[in-house]
């Protein structure tokens, strides 16, 4: 099985309202990209960038860095590929699972609702070397954009 080590490299959290919204609801936007930066011997650099709104909107995050695979080239291919359709690859969540953590703090000392950490749902391929996530809402509602 491939592993998947991520580095961050910036993290930014703004808050555009002062309203008190902690402990209320509100869903998040997400845009999010995969690009391939470097390729091999059973090693994948990906570069990503994840940025998040809250509607109604109170605050923005983003969060970017590199994802290291480490593998065989046929394992870790298939990190790269959806395995159901409007599913986000594999490695894209694996991605969003290890930066969670970094936002649930910050959301935490911004004083916002925490975002889900199931919250991505769809991607979709824009190009060879590039996978993005399309942006959607909290609830799964998908709001297509490439």
């Amino acid at each position: 099985m491939a592993e998947v080590s991520v580095a961050i490299k910036t993290v930014e959290g703004n808050r555009t309202s002062d309203q008190d919204v902690e402990g209320s609801q509100v869903t998040y936007d997400v845009n999010a990209v995969i690009t391939e930066a470097e390729r091999g011997y059973q090693k994948l650099s990906l570069k990503f960038n994840i940025k998040m709104g809250t509607q109604p909107p109170v605050a923005t995050l983003t969060v970017s860095g590199t994802a290291t695979l480490a593998g065989e080239d046929v394992e870790m291919d298939a990190l790269l590929v959806p395995k159901e359709k409007d599913m986000p690859p594999p490695v894209f969540m694996m991605i969003y699972q290890k930066v969670y953590s970094v936002l649930y703090l910050l959301c935490g000392s911004m004083k916002i609702p925490y975002p889900s950490p199931g919250l991505l749902k769809t991607v979709e391929v824009s190009a060879v070397k590039e996978v993005s996530a399309a942006p959607m809402d909290e609830a799964g509602g998908q709001k297509m954009q490439v």
